[in-house]
Order: C-alpha cells, then sequence, then structure tokens
C-alpha cells in the first residue's frame, strides 16, 4: 500500500487508518484475554506495559506517535512502553528507518532518534533515498557519526529488526501500528488520546488494585 504524505491528507485518511492501521488487519473487538501477563508485577516496578509494533514510515503509526508521548507524560512511572519495530514490505524506506532507529539505541539515544523520525516522517518519505537524511538526524541528536554509518548497514542491526518483525509475526501482529497492554492486544485502535487513556484506565485501575490486595 502506498500512502501519500500523512500531514496534508489527515482528514482525509483519518477515518481508515484509525481502524486499521498500514498493512493486512482482520476486523476486531475491543480487546483479547489471553494474557495476564500484569498479574505479578510489584509495586515499584511500570504496573502497565504498552508495547507498540509499529513502522517509522506508516502514517496511522504517525498518528499515533503523539498520543503514546502524551500518555507517557501522563501515566510517568506507571506506565512502560516498548517500541518494536515491524517494518512493512510495502514501505520501501522503512527497514531502513528502524535500523537507523536501532543504531541510535546502540548510542543511547533511541527515543531521540524515534522522535525525529515520526516528526519528520513526511520529509523523508517521498525521498528516494533518505540514508543521507537519517545521517543529518544522527548528527542533530549529537551521535557519533562514524559509529552511527557503520551501525546503521550492519548485518547485526539488520538481524535485531527482524528478529523483532518475527516476534511480531509469532504474536499475530499483521498491521502496524499494534499494541499490547500487559501482553493482551488491543484488537480495535482507540480513535484519539482519550480513548486511549480510558482504555489504560482498565489495566491501572487493575493493576493498583493487585498491587494493593498482594
Amino acid at each position: 500500500m502506498r500512502f501519500y504524505r500523512f500531514n496534508t491528507l489527515l482528514i482525509g485518511i483519518l477515518g481508515a487508518f484509525i481502524l486499521v492501521g498500514c498493512g493486512n488487519s482482520n476486523s476486531k473487538g475491543q480487546a483479547s484475554s489471553s494474557s495476564s501477563a500484569s498479574a505479578r508485577q510489584n509495586s515499584k516496578q511500570p504496573r502497565v506495559v504498552l508495547t507498540e509494533y509499529a513502522d517509522f514510515q506508516c502514517p496511522t503509526c504517525g498518528y499515533f506517535y503523539p498520543i503514546v508521548k502524551k500518555l507517557k507524560k501522563t501515566y510517568g512511572d506507571t506506565l512502560k512502553v516498548r517500541y518494536r519495530y515491524f517494518p512493512l514490505n510495502s514501505h520501501s524506506h522503512s527497514r531502513l528507518a528502524a535500523r537507523a532507529a536501532q543504531a541510535a539505541r546502540n548510542q543511547g539515544k533511541f527515543q531521540a532518534m524515534h522522535d525525529m523520525l515520526f516528526k519528520n516522517q513526511d520529509k523523508w518519505d517521498d525521498s528516494g533515498n533518505p540514508q543521507q537524511i537519517f545521517i543529518d538526524y544522527a548528527k542533530r541528536i549529537g551521535l557519533n557519526i562514524k559509529k552511527f554509518k557503520k551501525d546503521l548497514n550492519a548485518a547485526k542491526t539488520q538481524k535485531i529488526v527482524m528478529q523483532q518483525k518475527k516476534e511480531g509475526e509469532k504474536r499475530g501482529v499483521n498491521s502496524t501500528p499494534t499494541f499490547f497492554i500487559n501482553g493482551e492486544e488491543v484488537t480495535s485502535l482507540p480513535r484519539n488520546f482519550k480513548q486511549f487513556k480510558a482504555l489504560l484506565d482498565i489495566y491501572v485501575k487493575e493493576a493498583r488494585h493487585k498491587a494493593k490486595h498482594g
């Protein structure tokens, strides 16, 4: 699937993308109940874990980027967000973008590169070869450029990216973004921050109850 620039077509594509995301998708309900991963978390650990399988080139992931960022700020240490690479074959630059994020992670700057990629998604999405753009981002966030260039195309970096994608496939992920809360798949994407927070509040309340009563 080929998408136009996200920031210019948000109103036209929002309804469709929010419901199905990028890539293949199935009709889904609210949330599955296949896991109880939060049952034994103690009060010193993040009480709720939000795992996101995403593609940096996916417009819907770009839409959810500020929502997830606001959720992290709202819940603080109560919420731990785990980003997992899931580059789609339909997006020509998604694997390179994931490798750029991983190369930044090697220098402790994953979040900074993650933010740069999503904030500027419309700038590199249409580039014939965005590698130099990513190198410029690496400079802007203060990375060692020699190491970044080496890691960007390293076999180890590619392996990590594809391992995370395979992990997602084993969990049934076939579109982006796909979220899991404490191991339970969110089977119907919330439309906005308010809806996402309402869903997370259920898990936070349950986790606090378990922490209080053992």
